[in-house]
Parts: structure tokens; sequence; C-alpha cells
């Protein structure tokens, strides 16, 4: 029976497109799980350098938030002003970039032995090397990338869509690092040499994979700029005063921008330490650190997954993409609160089943914000060149950058405060808490007031700010008209 001819997609929802989309992103994925959820643990568990590790962190993490905020928009300056040449505007930086995060990352989570034994060479190497992963993401124009694609939202979903879901089943390793840790070290008897190992293989394969993704992306068009339509450090404070989308999306992602960073980065400590630790040795249980680590990876993929497949839908039901980034951050409040209600009745360190519950909950809610947040991120771009006729694209992405490095920056230091509080101490070969074992009650209720009380809140703010977001299906159509006649010039 003939059933017709397969219509292939055309440009850029063709396979080779769409394959290098998703593929171009494993390496920004990969290191962002290492900073997000395992810095500071491997600063203070696994690099041998002592109980400096946690204040060492604190500092880096707080110094570098005032470099990026030269660092960040000069590097957009230098992005929107460059010219497009034979492979495009914004693809040779990702390019660039890849190579700097994996380099960064594989530097980073490997302290030679010989630099640990020195305070001063820990903090040159670490300092260095962070620098690089610092200024390697912020040459990730991905946004700037596909916004040159398409103005369609619909396209732009999936766009957005894949990546994510691709990029989610991608980081699985980093989800179950600690129990595949465990396992490599079974055979290494090193934890320290077992973290550099794995930090090599899942890093080194995650970057050669993003640069034959990028190199498969073909970049769209752009529009002609005249050169006294350069961009100016004046283009930065006008971006706000001009795109009020732009001042409302940045004030969203200031306050709700925290949630996923301050989850990711309070879970492993608090699995390690209330489910898989005997309080009065200070013993860790690999084994069960590694089942519950399991879980727990398998809550954060799955969730996380299913929304990005159903954020498309979604966005084109409730015609955009606000109302689902609203709904998202509902969610989270309300997995947020029962962590913390959970923890003032005193049910959840004695109960696991309820961590993972509220857990998940919170994941859901944040799976499904990525693709409506992104849009409006790109949404945004699409107005700065209405208003201006000019691409100031990698500076407007260069300020939701530098915001979510600061969260992360800022989560980690949060943690990092605590740990300098209870005087946080592991020996990084045997993997035993030799500090004072009494605080670490304290300490566990302290990760929950962070990962479930604060997000909830900062959700409820985010909700309200929300409101004011002024692009709706209207407009969006009168902007993408003008962009299109802008292009065909």
């Amino acid at each position: 029976m003939w059933r017709g001819k397969k219509v292939r997609k055309e440009y850029p929802e063709d396979f080779k497109t769409m394959f290098g989309l998703c593929t171009m992103t494993w390496a920004e994925a990969i290191s962002g799980s290492f900073m997000t959820g395992l810095f500071m643990l491997y600063l203070t568990d696994y690099a041998g350098i002592g109980s400096f590790a946690a204040k060492l962190g604190t500092i880096l993490l707080s110094a570098g938030r005032f470099v990026d905020a030269i660092d960040d928009p000069l590097q957009g300056f230098i992005m929107d002003n460059k010219k497009p040449g034979k492979y495009g505007k914004y693809k040779p930086f990702i390019i660039l970039s890849i190579i700097m995060m994996t380099a960064a990352i594989c530097a980073l989570f490997s302290i030679p032995s010989a630099i640990a034994k020195s305070q001063i060479l820990v903090i040159v190497w670490v300092s260095f090397f962070y620098l690089m992963y610092d200024i390697g993401v912020s040459f990730f124009a991905e946004n700037p990338l596909k916004q040159s694609l398409t103005d369609d939202p619909v396209v732009r979903a999936r766009m957005t869509t894949w990546p994510r879901v691709i990029s989610m089943v991608v980081v699985i390793p980093m989800s179950f690092f600690m129990a595949m840790l465990t396992a490599i070290n079974k055979g290494i008897g090193d934890m320290h040499k077992s973290f550099s190992v794995l930090t090599f293989i899942i890093s080194g394969i995650a970057g050669i994979v993003s640069l034959i993704g990028i190199c498969l992306v073909k970049e769209g068009k752009h529009i002609e700029q005249s050169s006294d339509a350069r961009i100016t450090l004046r283009d930065a404070v006008y971006a706000f005063k001009k795109n009020k989308p732009l001042l409302v999306s940045t004030l969203v992602g200031l306050f709700h921008g925290f949630v996923w960073t301050l989850v990711f980065s309070t879970t492993t400590y608090y699995i390690k330490w209330a489910y898989c630790t005997d309080l009065s040795t200070g013993v860790v249980n690999s084994d069960r650190l590694g089942f519950m680590t399991t879980i727990l990876g398998i809550i954060q993929l799955i969730p996380t997954i299913l929304m990005a497949a159903v954020s498309p839908k979604l966005v084109k039901v409730f015609n955009g993409p606000v109302k689902v980034y609203r709904l998202s951050m509902q969610l989270e409040m309300i997995g947020g609160l029962g962590l913390f209600i959970c923890m003032v009745i005193g049910a959840l360190h004695q109960t696991p089943v309820l961590f993972f519950i509220f857990i998940t909950i919170l994941l859901l809610g944040a799976g499904l914000s990525f693709v409506p947040g992104t849009l409006i991120g790109i949404e945004c771009m699409d107005y700065g060149m209405y208003i201006t006729g000019k691409e100031e694209h990698a500076l407007i992405n260069s300020i939701g950058r530098f915001i979510a490095k600061a969260q992360t920056a800022l989560s980690s230091m949060l943690v990092g405060a605590v740990l300098i509080a209870v005087g946080y101490q592991v020996d990084s070969v045997t993997d035993t808490y030799i500090g004072d074992l009494s605080a670490i009650p304290g300490m566990l209720n302290s990760f929950i007031v962070v990962s479930g009380l604060v997000p909830a809140i900062l959700c409820l703010i985010s909700i309200f700010i929300l409101r004011y977001y002024p692009i709706d299906g209207q407009l969006r159509e009168e902007i993408n008209t003008a962009l299109r006649k802008m292009k065909e010039k």
C-alpha cells in the first residue's frame, strides 16, 4: 500500500540543524551541572585541601561576581559588534566557549596532589581555571544564535525543548555521579583521584560532541547595521530604560533563577548527612549514598524531561509563555513549602520518602519553567531590535548570563557560609566526617530553609512581577512583522 512520501522539514527545523542544536549544548549542560551541584562539594570533601576549602570556595565565588559585572557586558559588546562572517556572527564564539568550559572543568575538578599541599598554589590554580570557565560561559551565545534562525514562537519552543530534553538525558551521568564515583573508587581506592578520572571522562566526551554539534548549525540572517549603529555602553542602560519586557524579565530572573541553584547546591549534602551517615561516628555508608543519589538522579531527570516535553504544547494552548511560566512557579512553591513544613514538624529527617516527594513536585515546576523562561528571554531580544534597529542580542543575553552565574555562585556561597559556621571538615580519602558531629542536625535544617522556604518566597515575588510583562499575542505579531522587513532589506 502506498503511504506517501515522508515530508522533509525545511531549515531551520531540518534534521542537521536540530541535531546540531541538540548536541552543541552538551558541554554547557555538563559543566553547569558540575558547578551547580558539585563545585563546593568537591572542594570541601574530595580536593584534599582541608578546612580551608569552604572559605576558598565562598571567597572565590564572591570575587567572581565583581569580575562578571565588567566581563559579561564587555563580552556581549564584543559579540554584538562583530560583523557576520563565513561562519556567522555568534557561532565562532560558541566554539571558543565549548573549548574553554571543557578545559576549565577538567582542571577545576582535578587539583593535582602537589598543588593541594600549598594554599597559595591552590588559590592560583582554582582562581585561574574558574575565571576561564566564567569567560567561557559568557561566550556561549545560544539564545542569540536561535534568535537568528526564526521568529516563530512555536518553532522556537521546539528548538528550546528538544535541546533541553537531550541535555537532561546527557546529564544523567551527573545525576548518578556519586554512585559512579563510589563504584570507580572501589578499584582506585582514593576518592580524590576517582573524582578526577570521572570528571575527565564525562566532561571530555561532552566537549567533543558539542564541537561536532555547533559545526552542523548554519546561523540565520542578521540585519544590516551601519557603522554608526555600533553597540556602546550606553545601550546597556538604554536597554533597561526602553525595553520594558527586558526589565520585567530580568527582575523575574533575579528572584526566580535562585530556585534551581539553591535546590541543587544542597540536595546531595542533605542526603549524604541526613540519610547515609552514622552521626555517632561520622562514617558514611557509601553503598547507601550511591543508592540514594541514584534515586535523586531519577527524580531530577524524569520530571525535567516530562515537563520540558509538555511545555511547547502549553505555550501553544495559552498563546504564549507567560501563563506557563506562572504555573511552573506555583508548582515550585508547593514543593518548597512542603519540604519546609515537614522539617518543622520533625518528619523530614526520619522519612526520606517525604523528602523525595516534595523534591519531585519542586522539580516538576523547575522543569516546566525552562522553555517559557527561555522564550521570554528571546522575545526581549526581538523587542530590543524592534525599538532600536540594532542587534543587541549578546548584550541582552549577557545580562541573563550574569544573573545566572551570580545565582549559582551566591547559592554555593550560602552553602559555604553554613559549612564554615559548623566547622565542616571531611577526610578526602575515606569520606568520613571529622568535624563536630553535633553540629550536623542544625546544618541539615539550614539546608532545608535554603532549598525549601527561600525558593517558595522567591517564586511568590516572581509571580507578582510577571504580571507586568507587556508582550501579548498582538504585540508579538507586530514585532515579528517588523523584524521580517528589517532582515529582507
